[in-house]
């Protein structure tokens, strides 16, 4: 699997095959990883023998990652080479919120109207008998919520919309 992603104005790609243990290679250098999940987005990293912990929230193009105060977003690479699109620690997030699998929705914990922070709870959904907390790349205003509790739901419908704030607008 390869992801591309951009820190200031530095574009990185990143090359993992996504098992636990495995060697990611950043760039043209490798380091050894060993990650576990260990409480739905979270994540605990081992980087070359360096511990690490990050929140992970994935979507149909790829996942943000916010790790050591930092929010990265690493986009899926296309076959020709070429990524969905590119987006980093400082550039904006979407405010379309979509289920990171197909499940169903246990719980929806916002409603239109509503203010969101960086990475607050939005919805629950169950996939795979686990519950995953779906939680908001940005900060802002809840626009609209398509789906309730007990809807199906699959990865390319969002699920709500949030109208961007801040410094994520």
């Amino acid at each position: 699997m390869e992801f591309e992603f951009t820190i200031g104005e530095a574009k990185r790609k990143v090359r993992t095959d996504g098992r636990s243990p495995t060697t990611a290679t950043v760039d043209d250098r490798s380091y050894d990883v060993d990650w576990k999940r260990v409480d739905g987005d979270v994540v605990s990293l081992l980087i070359d023998g360096r511990s690490h912990t990050a929140r992970v929230a994935r979507d149909a193009a790829g996942l943000t990652v916010w790790i050591a105060g930092h929010r990265v977003r690493l986009e899926v690479a296309t076959g020709d080479g070429e990524t969905v699109a590119v987006a980093g620690g400082a550039g904006p997030a979407s405010g379309s919120i979509k289920a990171p699998m197909p499940g169903s929705v246990v719980k929806v914990l916002v409603a239109e109207g509503d203010s969101v922070e960086v990475n607050q709870s939005l919805v629950i959904v169950e996939a795979m008998k686990m519950e995953n907390e779906v939680r908001s790349p940005v900060a802002g205003t809840v626009r609209t919520v398509s789906v309730a509790a007990g809807d199906s739901v699959g990865t390319t419908e969002p699920m709500l919309e949030i109208e961007p704030v801040g410094d994520d607008a």
